[in-house]
């Protein structure tokens, strides 16, 4: 976006000093040196860029008030809070070196002519009409195409992201979402088990206090909670296979859940049955395992009945019977496919720490303090946090993407912008600059339609060259935005195909007004321009 400004602000003062070339001429020939006349170009450069970063540092300030507000909904720091991130010193020297720079650089553009210019004589000779459009226009045209380049750029960047966007919002997680409350809880030693010790009671205490609230269908704990909830994983040996050492030894991701959690999540039993509050530590270990971990490692075997224990062979771990295999759901993120995955149910293997998800009527957090108040009552030192909808876990773990996707989008409105600013600018000029010419066309029989065809196709030209450098230039940007595309080739044709005809349709637009303001002026006037 920097650049595309540049670009622009170069394209302005090329216009400005070809238009004052016989002003430099004349200094020149009163005796000023070449050096005073760049001095002050650059000087006037430099003075615009200073008052840029003046006013672009204003906005910041006021802006980042914005983000205080708005970026807490996207994404979380884990080591600095949103209010603490202002501008510093390092802020404002970074800007002003920045746009002294940028100042310097395309202060020595629009100085071009003068350090090229070999004799003054031609320009005195010329007078003000041509101002210089022959030794600038080609430059002006370059830039204009690099523009264009840029734009189309960031507009495949913003394109993509959003086609990435729409696909995750597309994809089935494995659950259902809507109407879960989450809430995460840290367990006592006390209610972890109780006397005597082979009697967990927490499954069956939640199952009664928090399913006894009117409006709550099902409830269910989970040690960790799919998208964003992290996870454990575990390796394991399969009774009746060799022992394939510590090397190549099987591994899954492991949790523990209560009874009903499945059925409050909407996760579908493929085969077998869930876990009851008769699997205690008394009676025999079970494990759920997932489809994944059956396509990996149990293929072409009844899962149902299976074996497993945690470890190695010769453990003192028990042997886990697979009682039930679940359909896959994208536990990691949106983004990723199913990894194999198993469950033991906490009653047989309990975790201080449990997120509680509560299927509910209506608005989940609507019942909020009720399910609080009722997990106080199993234990009155049981801290409760988090208190959130499962819908809201999804949006969380999609705000980093919908962060960029949304300040992309808003480059990409922006570089349309600047783009048809700067198309229309140098077409303008140019136009102003061919007044005699058009003049004489005219004059000589040509009609509004041929001196309109004859504008478009000369700045149309510049315009499809820049679309083609664009290209490049949005294949490393592309290549920069790899990990954050789901479902959408970094080149994606239909993309590329709708950023270049957008950039095409706004470009023929920017050129259509000064042009057909050109073809309309009266040839007589147009003469008495020469």
């Amino acid at each position: 976006m920097l650049l595309i400004a540049c670009v622009n602000v170069a394209n302005l003062m090329l216009a400005r000093g070809a238009a004052r070339e016989k002003e430099f001429a004349l200094r020149l020939t009163l005796g000023a040196g070449r050096r005073r006349v760049v001095r002050q170009l650059l000087t006037e450069s430099l003075l615009l860029s200073l008052l840029g970063a003046v006013a672009g540092l204003g906005m910041a300030a006021g802006c980042t008030r914005l983000l205080e507000q708005v970026l807490p909904r996207f994404v979380q720091l884990p080591f600095r809070q949103l209010n603490d991130i202002g501008l510093d010193t390092t802020v404002f020297a970074f800007t002003c070196l920045l746009c002294g720079v940028t100042g310097l650089l395309f202060g020595l553009l629009s100085a071009y002519g003068v350090l090229r210019a070999t004799s003054v004589n031609p320009v005195l000779k010329e007078g003000q009409g041509r101002g210089g459009s022959g030794r600038s226009g080609w430059l002006r045209q370059t830039l204009v195409g690099a523009e264009v380049a840029l734009a189309l750029a960031v507009l495949v960047g913003a394109g993509l992201t959003i086609e990435s966007l729409r696909r995750l919002g597309a994809v089935d997680p494995g659950f259902d979402p809507k109407n879960v409350l989450v809430m995460n809880i840290s367990l006592t030693q006390k209610v972890l088990y109780t006397s005597p010790p082979d009697k967990p009671a927490f499954c069956r205490d939640l199952s009664e206090r928090v399913g006894a609230i009117p409006g709550v269908v099902s409830v269910g704990a989970i040690s960790h909670l799919p998208i964003g909830g992290g996870n454990a994983g575990r390796g394991f040996v399969i009774q009746g296979q060799p022992d394939p050492g510590t090397e190549s030894q099987p591994g899954a991701a492991y949790g523990l859940a209560c009874p009903d959690y499945f059925r409050t999540m909407g996760i579908a039993l493929a085969a077998g049955r869930d876990f009851n509050h008769q699997d205690t530590v008394s009676s025999p270990a079970v494990v759920i395992v997932n489809q994944a971990l059956v396509k990996r490692y149990l293929k072409g075997t009844d899962p149902l009945g299976t074996r497993i224990k945690l470890g190695r062979f010769g453990s003192d771990n028990p042997w886990l019977t697979v009682v039930g295999v679940l359909r896959d759901i994208r536990h990691e993120g949106l983004d990723s496919n199913p990894q194999p995955h198993f469950y033991r149910p906490y009653t047989q293997a309990a975790w201080p720490f449990m997120t509680v998800v509560a299927k509910t009527a209506s608005s989940p957090l609507a019942f909020g303090p009720a399910v609080k108040r009722a997990l106080l009552m199993i234990d009155r030192d049981q801290a409760a946090s988090g208190i959130r909808s499962m819908e809201q876990v999804v949006e969380n773990w999609l705000g980093s993407r919908q962060l960029v996707t949304g300040l992309l989008t808003s480059f990409g409105v922006l570089a349309l912008i600047l783009a048809a600013v700067g198309i229309s600018g140098v077409v303008g000029y140019s136009v102003a600059q061919s007044t005699h010419e058009i003049g004489i066309r005219m004059a000589l029989g040509a009609n509004v339609g041929d001196v309109l065809r004859m504008i478009l196709k000369r700045s149309m030209t510049t315009v499809l060259a820049g679309l083609l450098a664009g290209l490049g230039a949005a294949y490393a940007v592309t290549k920069l935005l790899a990990g954050l595309l789901y479902g959408v080739q970094p080149m994606d044709p239909r993309v590329l195909a709708a950023a270049a005809a957008t950039l095409f349709l706004v470009a023929l637009a920017a050129t259509y007004i000064p042009a057909r303001r050109a073809a309309r002026v009266d040839p007589t006037i147009a003469l008495r321009c020469g």
